[in-house]
């Protein structure tokens, strides 16, 4: 989120903050005025379920559900509804008094939904650059793979020539001479002397490489 945003954010958050006490203060003298029995609890049932009814649009356009869109547009106009009604009913009797006491839960819902599209728009952020880091990491795993892969082959590169090399008198080869030789790991040595080993001695030429297969329809 940009700075502007996080200013944005904040002012819109006291604006939100202050809605939400003046209306609760005029729910509860509805609730008072009309007998119920916690006036104070009553004003979950209006500003409370607009609010959260307002994060269920949201939450059910972003998944599709369409089910739980129209019972939250439902039950969100019908609470807005309900708040104003109330609200201006213990409102002065004057103009500014229906005004005011109507406007308030109307931009209480207006500031509250600028609020969730501002987190949505945070949170809709990250996962792309968690996605973009995730695609950097596989990229430099693939790339360090290769790397991997292509050291191996030219070990065994050199160690098929250094063999070739040792072996070229004819005296028997050792391990610790074809590690030394090819600046390999003892046992790494070790297997590649059996592998040399269980092949014919001609199939392995001075650079180390095995000479290409002869034609067999070829003639002597």
């Amino acid at each position: 989120m940009s700075r502007a945003q996080h200013i944005l954010a904040v002012i819109v958050g006291l604006i939100t903050g202050v809605l939400l006490i003046e209306s609760y203060g005029a729910m509860v003298e509805a609730a008072r005025a009309g007998g119920r029995a916690i006036p104070e609890l009553w004003p979950l049932g209006t500003e409370a379920l607009a609010l959260a009814m307002e994060v269920s649009v949201l939450e059910a356009k972003r998944l599709g559900h369409r089910a739980v869109l129209r019972l939250s547009w439902l039950l969100l106009v019908a609470s807005v509804a309900l708040s104003t009604l109330l609200q201006i009913a213990v409102a002065p009797a004057t103009l500014v008094g229906y005004l005011t006491a109507g406007a308030t839960p109307v931009w209480l819902l207006g500031s509250f939904a600028v609020l969730s599209l501002l987190y949505r728009a945070e949170v809709s952020a990250n996962p792309a650059t968690t996605a973009a880091k995730i695609s950097a990491e596989q990229h430099s795993g693939s790339a360090d793979l290769q790397d991997a892969s292509a050291e191996v082959l030219t070990k065994r590169a050199q160690a098929e020539h250094a063999y070739a090399e040792l072996s070229a008198d004819g005296a028997p080869v050792s391990a610790g001479q074809l590690a030394a030789a090819a600046g390999l790991s003892a046992s790494y040595a070790r297997a590649l002397l059996a592998e040399f080993h269980a092949q014919p001695q001609a199939a392995l030429e001075a650079n180390g490489h095995r000479p290409a297969p002869a034609d067999p329809e070829a003639g002597p």
